[in-house]
């Protein structure tokens, strides 16, 4: 479960966003927030169950699933997402001409997230998890059936489908992320999503995978479709 991630572009740092925050990480977030002089975002629900108070976090910022909030050169729509944590959210990012999709930890794709999706350039999506790998792995039976299970974390299987199915044509770049280590590995997760953009005909897609300290800079561009000659970077940290 990531604590938050740190939005970022060319003109530097604008906000952070609490996405799926557990309790053994609020003292992290506050730090980090205090340190940066970044304020953070979330719902009220990851709010109160962090125990934040306004002592703590004077700059908290409220966001609301399906209603856009601007941070400096950012405009970020929240989308709620089906997940055993507190108020989880994935994230629209739209800055000059540009639209990036972000969403981890979600147990599976539902409708509004893949509406939310459309149109973006862009796409960070976790691949949680191969599912053979997971079945036969260490894992209590427990954990495994949340991992598998609605609320849980989407799959390779999940990915593949999405991008065979309800990726966007203006999505020119997906990024997989939020990868097991130990129920997943890296070439089996791209392998998985390569297959699918093939049979989707959409090879044109370049494919990154995030590591432990997120990526590189990726320059995003508008797709052609929009018109728009303008392009923007942002780099996703864990």
């Amino acid at each position: 479960m990531k604590p938050f991630f740190f939005l970022g572009s060319s003109a530097g740092a604008s906000a952070g966003a609490c996405a799926a925050l557990g309790a053994g990480f609020a003292g992290g977030a506050a730090a980090f927030a205090a340190k940066w002089g970044v304020p953070l975002a979330g719902t009220g629900g990851t709010y109160a169950a962090t125990g934040f108070g306004a002592a703590t976090l004077p700059g908290w910022r409220a966001v609301e699933p399906g209603r856009a909030r601007v941070f400096g050169r950012l405009t970020v729509t929240a989308v709620a997402v089906p997940h055993d944590a507190a108020a989880p959210l994935a994230f629209v990012v739209s800055a000059d001409g540009v639209r990036f999709a972000h969403a981890t930890d979600l147990g599976h794709l539902s409708r509004a997230v893949v509406d939310a999706f459309r149109a973006c350039d862009a796409v960070l999506i976790e691949s949680n998890y191969d599912p053979a790998m997971l079945r036969d792995g260490p894992y209590p039976w427990a954990l495994k059936e949340r991992i598998l299970g609605p609320l849980g974390h989407l799959s390779n299987d999940d990915v593949a489908r999405f991008l065979e199915r309800g990726l966007d044509e203006a999505c020119r770049h997906v990024v997989l992320a939020h990868l097991s280590q130990t129920n997943n590995h890296p070439e089996v997760a791209r392998a998985s999503a390569e297959a699918s953009l093939r049979r989707r005909g959409r090879t044109e897609v370049k494919l990154t995978l995030t590591g432990p300290d997120g990526t590189d800079w990726i320059e995003v561009r508008p797709s052609r479709s929009k018109g728009d000659p303008d392009h923007g970077q942002m780099r996703l940290f864990k």
